[in-house]
């Protein structure tokens, strides 16, 4: 009998804990009750298409003369907006003509323009969307986003936080600061021109298997412990995988993936077709180029002239910190989680 009494208590302890972890979802399972997506406010979205496609529906009332009731959160430009005063503007705003103006503007809400936007110095605005060109001066600054149906172009000591996008194209003068970039292009620095070029050297075909301490790990991929340096002028094919510091030479080539644990310099006109990957800080000194996405936990040195990935190939920078030289390019989206900038020297 006292047997059968402890099993009893010690089953329906169990079946006590059962049901407190896992009879609430056995009851949302059975019985649910949040269905509904989580309500978000449209003022305080950051998608930019949204805020493209309720201008477009006003665009569209106002043309075919409908109510526009259900838009009254919007705000209309003057056509002459040197008559606006743009720090008392509460809610979004929205201007049917081009923004060309002299004088500094600063807008908290977000603006939609329908047409170019070309602006002198010391402008603020949290959110800009225009469907031309942009064009801001120097020391302007963009708080939340930015997005141009054209290019995209912040002159000197610009500050562009948060994300900036451009259908085309995005150029960056010195001394600009950014966090998340995206386009087809992204130009940094001045256009300097190309630099001279000498006669690069006749590629020699390589092994990485020539490298010592190199261990084979598959028919393409070669590991080596420690640091490890490739000779200028080589062409390797397959991939590597470096625990120290890799250095690549001067011209030399890799039809491959890297990663180095402890950083990776790749040399002047080296290149990469594949991806370039370290815990520590990547360097691409003059006219390097790298194909595939370029990712460091800590910090990559864009030098002048460099290049990552290509307009049929646009791909993923991604690091703590980001300073690009002037000429400096990457294709597709640049990502600085803490904080990138444009080297002026």
């Amino acid at each position: 009998m006292n047997n059968t009494m402890y099993f009893l208590a010690f089953a329906l302890v169990c079946f006590s804990l059962l049901w407190i972890a896992f009879g609430p979802a056995w009851q949302e399972w059975r019985h649910p009750t949040d269905l509904q997506p989580l309500p978000i406010a449209a003022n305080y979205t950051s998608n930019i298409d949204h805020f493209s496609d309720q201008f477009r529906a006003i665009a569209l009332a106002r043309i075919t003369g409908q109510p526009m009731s259900s838009h009254a959160v919007f705000e209309f430009v003057p056509d002459t907006h040197d008559q606006v005063d743009w720090s008392a503007a509460k809610r979004p705003l929205i201007s049917f003509n081009a923004l060309k103006s002299r004088r500094a503007i600063e807008c908290r809400p977000p603006l939609f323009v329908n047409g170019d936007v070309v602006l002198d110095a010391n402008n603020r605005f949290s959110g800009l969307h225009a469907q031309g060109n942009v064009q801001l001066g120097p020391n302007s600054e963009i708080s939340e986003w930015a997005h141009a149906d054209g290019s995209l172009y912040l002159q000197a000591g610009c500050i562009a936080l948060r994300r900036i996008s451009s259908a085309i194209a995005i150029a960056l003068d010195h001394e600009c600061c950014f966090e998340r970039l995206h386009a087809p292009v992204v130009h940094f620095g001045p256009d300097t021109g190309q630099p001279a070029t000498a006669d690069e050297p006749s590629l020699i075909e390589s092994s990485f298997s020539e490298i010592d301490g190199a261990v084979r790990r598959s028919d393409s991929l070669y590991l080596v412990q420690g640091n490890c340096k490739l000779p200028r002028g080589r062409l390797y094919r397959g991939s590597l995988i470096v625990t120290g510091r890799l250095l690549i030479g001067t011209c030399t080539q890799v039809i491959g993936d890297v990663k180095a644990r402890a950083g990776v310099v790749v040399g002047a006109k080296a290149r990469i077709e594949g991806a370039l990957t370290s815990e520590k800080q990547i360097q691409l000194l003059s006219q390097a180029s790298v194909m595939g996405p370029v990712v460091s936990e800590t910090v990559i040195l864009m030098g002048g002239h460099s290049r990552i990935g290509s307009p049929a190939l646009p791909t993923t920078v991604s690091a703590e910190n980001i300073v690009a030289e002037a000429g400096a390019v990457a294709h597709g989206t640049v990502w600085a989680r803490d904080l990138g900038v444009v080297w002026s020297g």
